[in-house]
C-alpha cells in the first residue's frame, strides 16, 4: 500500500516530537538528580541553573504532547503532575511576595543599585534615573571617571556625601562616617564598605561587584577545543563577604552586581546571613541581565539586541534589623544591567 506524502510527513513530525519530549524529560530528570547530589559543583549544572526557570517552561507543553501525539497514559499523568508542581513552585518562589507591614513612625531608606556598564551609561541618563527614583542611598558599579566628574557633580546638591572611586561609587543623603575599599578574597574586583549615620543610628553598607563567570576554551584533542564554564573565582568572594557580615553588629545593607543567580550555591550561602529584598517584597522573576545585549558578539554581522533579560544577578540584601517594604526592577539605561530599587524599614535599631 502506497503512503501519501502527507502521511509520511505527519509520521516524521510525530516521531520527532516524541523524541524531543522524551529527550527533554530525561534531560530535566538528570539535571535535578545531579543538582541534588552535586549542586553547582559541576560546571554544566551551574550553567544550566543560570537559566532556571526558563528551561522549565517546556514542561507545560508535555501534557499536550502526551495527549495529542505520544498518547500514553502514564506519560500524560506524569507530565500533568510535573506541571502542577512547577506552577506551585513558581507561585511560591516568584509570585508570593511578603512585604513588611510598617507604621509611619518607622524610619525607612530608599535604595538604588545599578551596574552602569562602564562607558555605556551616559551621565545625563544616570542623573535622570536618580532624580526620578529619589533614593536615599545609591550603589553604583562599573563607573568611570566621566561619571564622577559629571553625574556626581550634578547630584552634589541632593547627595552631598559621595565616594566615587572607579569602578565603584556610593552617593548618600546621609553622612558617611567612614569608608574603605575592599578586594574580597584578595581578588582584583573592587568593593566598598562604608558606615552611614541614619536616624541617629549607624548602619553598615557594602557596595558589591563579584567576579563574573566566563567561558574558557580547553583542548581535549590537538584539533578540538571545547568551551568550559568557569565560575570558581566568585565563591571565595562570596564566602569572604558572608564572613564579614557575620561579624557585623550594626544593621547591614549589601547591594550590587553579584554575578550569580538565585539557583546557585553562592546565593544560598548569602541567604544564610542576609535577606533578599526582591524575594521578600518584589513580584515576578526580577531578571536584570543582559538587557540590550548585542548578539553580534556571538554571531558576526548580526545587530540583533536581546532586550529582555534572562538572569537576575543584581541584588539588594539586608540584615535582620531591616524589613523590605517594596522592591522592583527599574527602567533601563544604556547599560546591559537593569537598575534595582528597594525601600527598607529599620525594625531593630542597634547601638553603635
Amino acid at each position: 500500500m502506497k503512503h501519501k506524502p502527507t502521511d509520511i510527513i505527519n509520521r516524521i513530525f510525530q516521531q520527532s516530537v516524541t523524541i524531543l519530549a522524551y529527550s527533554y524529560s530525561v534531560f530535566i530528570i538528570c539535571y535535578f538528580i545531579l543538582k541534588l547530589i552535586f549542586w553547582d559543583r559541576i560546571s554544566i549544572i551551574a550553567l544550566i541553573s543560570t537559566f532556571v526557570p526558563l528551561i522549565l517552561f517546556p514542561v507545560f507543553l508535555l501534557p499536550i504532547v502526551g495527549v495529542s501525539i505520544i498518547k500514553k497514559k502514564w506519560f500524560t499523568i506524569i507530565s500533568m503532575i510535573s506541571c502542577i508542581l512547577l506552577i506551585s513552585w513558581l507561585h511560591l518562589k516568584y509570585f508570593s511576595p511578603a512585604p513588611t507591614n510598617i507604621t509611619n513612625t518607622q524610619p525607612s531608606l530608599k535604595i538604588l543599585s545599578h551596574n552602569v556598564g562602564w562607558y555605556t551609561t551616559q551621565s545625563p541618563t544616570l542623573v535622570k534615573l536618580i532624580e526620578r527614583q529619589k533614593p536615599d542611598i545609591i550603589f553604583l558599579q562599573e563607573i568611570v571617571n566621566k561619571h564622577t566628574k559629571r553625574a556626581f557633580t550634578w547630584l552634589k546638591p541632593d547627595y552631598p556625601y559621595q565616594i566615587g572611586i572607579p569602578p565603584v561609587g556610593i552617593l548618600s543623603k546621609y553622612p558617611i562616617i567612614s569608608s574603605e575599599i575592599l578586594h574580597l578574597a584578595g581578588h582584583p574586583e573592587t568593593q566598598q564598605r562604608a558606615i552611614i549615620k541614619f536616624n541617629q543610628q549607624e548602619i553598615v553598607i557594602y557596595n558589591m561587584q563579584a567576579t563574573g563567570p566566563w567561558f574558557k576554551g580547553y583542548n581535549i584533542l590537538p584539533f578540538l577545543k571545547i568551551p568550559i564554564y568557569k565560575y570558581g573565582m566568585r565563591a571565595p568572594e562570596i564566602q569572604d563577604l558572608v564572613q564579614r557580615v557575620e561579624q557585623e553588629t550594626l544593621p547591614v545593607i549589601v547591594a550590587g552586581d553579584f554575578n550569580m543567580t538565585d539557583e546557585t550555591q553562592d546565593y544560598y550561602n548569602v541567604q544564610k546571613v542576609l535577606q533578599d529584598s526582591f524575594r521578600k517584597s518584589g513580584f515576578g522573576f526580577g531578571f536584570t541581565w543582559p538587557h540590550g545585549w548585542k548578539l553580534k558578539l556571538l554571531v558576526k554581522r548580526s545587530n540583533f539586541k536581546l532586550n529582555y533579560p534572562v538572569c537576575r544577578i543584581d541584588y539588594i540584601w539586608y540584615s535582620q534589623h531591616w524589613g523590605a517594604k517594596s522592591s522592583s526592577i527599574l527602567n533601563a539605561t544604556e547599560s546591559d544591567h537593569l537598575p534595582v530599587g528597594a525601600e527598607l524599614v529599620l525594625l531593630k535599631p542597634q547601638n553603635s
